[in-house]
C-alpha cells in the first residue's frame, strides 16, 4: 500500500478528509495511516507539515516506501473518515522558503557552477551548501539578480515528466533518482529534481536576502 500524495496535487490545500487504514500505539503517541494525505512528509531538506487529524494533533510526519505515517495525539479508529487541517501559517512559510531556495541556487549554478550540495528550511532562515567558494561580490550579485526573478511573478510549474520528454531535460539532482521524476521549474531561474510544495508565481516568495556566508 502506498499513500496519496495529494500536496503533490495541490500545494494549496490546507484541508482534506481521508480514511484511516492502520492505527497503532508506540510510546504513547499513536502511529496513523490514511489512504490520502495533505500533509508533507519531511524530506528534502524541508521539514514536516503539523496540524490536526480530526480532534488529534498531528506532531510529526514521515514516508517510507511510499507509505506516509502521521504521529498522533490521540487514537483514530480504523475505518474512520478523518478531517485533515495543516497548519497553514508554517506550511506556507515552507512553500515560500523552498521556492526561494530553488531561484537562488538556480541562479549560483547560472552565475558561478555553484551545485546545492544541500539545504535545511529552519525558522527564520534557511541554510544552503554550495559545492564552491563564493565571494561577498558573487554573492551579492546573485542576490540581486534572484530578486528580479522574484519581482517578474514567473510561474512556478511542478510536474512528473513522461521518461522520454525527460531524457531530453538538463535538470539539477543532488542524486540518482529511481522511477518517476518530479521537477520544478522555478520561474525559469532554476529545474530541479525535487518533492517538496511551492508557491505557484515566483512573487510570492517575496524576497531574498543573504544573512550570512562562510566556507
Amino acid at each position: 500500500m502506498s499513500t496519496t500524495r495529494l500536496f503533490d496535487q495541490d500545494a494549496y490545500l490546507g484541508e482534506f478528509e481521508a480514511t484511516v487504514e492502520r492505527s497503532v500505539c508506540e510510546g504513547g503517541m499513536y502511529r496513523v495511516l490514511l489512504a490520502q494525505t495533505a500533509f508533507y512528509p519531511e524530506g528534502g531538506g524541508q521539514p514536516c507539515d503539523t496540524g490536526a487529524l480530526g480532534t488529534a494533533l498531528v506532531t510529526d510526519v514521515q514516508e517510507h516506501g511510499g507509505v506516509i505515517t502521521h504521529t498522533v495525539s490521540a487514537a483514530l479508529p480504523v475505518g474512520q473518515t478523518v478531517e485533515g487541517r495543516i497548519d497553514w501559517a508554517r506550511r506556507r512559510d515552507h512553500m515560500e522558503q523552498h521556492t526561494g531556495e530553488h531561484i537562488l541556487s538556480g541562479t549560483l549554478h547560472r552565475l558561478f557552477g555553484a551545485e546545492n550540495v544541500g539545504f535545511h528550511i529552519g525558522s527564520p532562515a534557511v541554510r544552503m551548501d554550495m559545492s564552491v567558494p563564493l565571494t561577498a561580490g558573487q554573492l551579492a550579485e546573485a542576490e540581486a539578480q534572484a530578486n528580479a526573478v522574484i519581482r517578474a511573478d514567473a510561474p512556478v510549474r511542478c510536474w512528473y515528466p513522461a521518461p522520454e520528454d525527460l531524457a531530453k531535460l538538463t535538470y539539477r539532482s543532488k542524486k540518482e533518482i529511481d522511477g518517476a521524476v518530479r521537477l520544478v521549474d522555478a520561474g525559469g531561474a532554476d529545474l530541479c529534481a525535487c518533492c517538496g510544495t511551492h508557491v505557484s508565481t515566483t512573487g510570492q516568495v517575496g524576497a531574498i536576502k543573504i544573512l550570512s556566508a562562510q566556507s
